[in-house]
């Protein structure tokens, strides 16, 4: 289970980030209230993480807060 990234941000999207941890990309599906306390440029990132695993499809989730990651 992946409880935690930290690294720098790459891309940010309408729902989603790319954070580069140690050269691997990570794409996280975040809430907009995440992406508005993110920063716009290149940035350090720490986000706890939700991995949801279905038949068809692995995401993983990012959340400025453990707050947040509860709900």
């Amino acid at each position: 289970m992946i409880a935690t990234l930290e690294g720098v941000l790459e891309y940010r999207g309408t729902d989603s980030v790319i954070s580069n941890v140690s050269g691997i990309g990570f794409l996280l599906y975040v809430p907009s209230s995440t992406l508005g306390r993110l920063g716009a440029g290149k940035g350090k990132v720490f986000l706890y993480t939700h991995l949801h695993v279905r038949e068809d499809n692995i995401s993983l989730y990012g959340f400025a807060s453990s707050e947040e990651l509860a709900l």
